[in-house]
């Protein structure tokens, strides 16, 4: 029997964002402690902002890419695939990220006016977030 998913609301994508959000401190965390025998202890530097840029691409591209959802979609029963239901390529990630990220993530709201729930990151990238079932 095939698994039906529907399209994943603003809200439980929200507490999927909140999830990494945490995640995403802990990955900053642990790499500014990794950067600071380096640096001297000095982390002010306009690398250092673009160093913790790579670190969430990185963590957002790689787990959409590689398992089509983050540890918080996980937790949320959240998918982020193609349109034709396959994994995403990688430059659909960097496309996704990019465009949530020049939006100031405010692309999700377009998640409110679709039909079928995709935020304007979604459409740019030809993805689509599902929820799937309970197993």
């Amino acid at each position: 029997m095939a698994s039906v998913t529907s399209p994943a609301s603003l809200w439980i994508r929200l507490a999927a964002i909140v999830y990494d959000s945490l995640l995403v401190a802990g990955i900053w965390i642990l790499g500014t402690f990794a950067l600071m025998p380096f640096t001297g202890g000095a982390v002010d530097a306009p690398w250092y902002r673009i160093y913790l840029f790579t670190l969430t691409a990185l963590f957002f591209v790689g787990f959409w890419c590689r398992a089509g959802q983050t540890l918080g979609m996980q937790a949320w029963r959240l998918r982020v695939r193609s349109r034709d239901g396959q994994r995403l390529m990688l430059t659909q990630g960097v496309v996704r990220l990019t465009v949530a990220w020049l939006t100031l993530g405010a692309s999700l709201l377009w998640c409110l006016f679709d039909p079928e729930r995709r935020g304007l990151h979604d459409l740019v990238a030809n993805t689509e977030v599902v929820r799937e079932p309970r197993s």
